[in-house]
């Protein structure tokens, strides 16, 4: 099956440079990030970009952020915090708040661009919240949901076993059927 070669091509690798990406390069993965579709064209995902400089005090913040087993990401030349609040987008019935779908599909489209730019940008859960909100002058009423590190490949000496056979592994993914349905759920996808 033939997957488009950014799809398909797309890990979330570790082992990053601590080369910088240039700000025109950054703008370009940021606008692909607005292109993505929204729930009556909300657009209710905040991205803060910061540039992981020695003398930034945003990116001083969200490093001390991360948990440890996100150290790996100490190397990227910039971090994205993704943010959003159910108020920023359709909330219809059931507790079906759109926001954090809305998000996903931006922060999808942001990583899909970086690999087509010949970078890595790789989602992480593992932060702090109230560090990052610190970190970023979030306002109260948004929610920092996911930071993705960004930058260019580099070498793994800083990554743990685990994650170099992360790296270098084959790509695990669940076979269709255990998460697609036909018809009914419960009844796999097959081709």
């Amino acid at each position: 099956m033939e997957l488009l070669k950014e799809i398909d091509e797309r890990r979330a690798r570790r082992g990053l440079s601590a080369e910088a990406v240039p700000r025109d390069v950054v703008a370009r993965i940021l606008k692909a990030a607005t292109y993505a579709p929204s729930c009556f064209n909300n657009q209710p995902w905040r991205i803060i970009a910061v540039e992981n400089t020695p003398d930034s005090p945003a990116a001083d913040g969200l490093r001390t952020a991360l948990t440890p087993g996100n150290a790996w990401a100490l190397r990227a030349a910039w971090f994205f915090v993704l943010a959003t609040g159910p108020h920023l987008d359709c909330r219809l019935d059931e507790g079906r708040d759109y926001a954090l779908f809305d998000l996903g599909q931006a922060a999808m489209a942001l990583q899909l661009q970086a690999q087509h730019e010949g970078l890595i940008a790789h989602p992480m859960a593992g932060f702090s919240p109230k560090k990052t909100r610190e970190a970023v002058k979030l306002p109260p009423e948004l929610v920092p949901v996911v930071v993705l590190a960004l930058g260019r490949a580099g070498s793994m000496e800083a990554l743990n076993e685990a994650q170099k056979a992360s790296e270098t592994g084959p790509r695990v993914r669940k076979p269709l059927g255990e998460v697609a349905f036909l018809g009914d759920y419960g009844v796999p996808f097959e081709q």
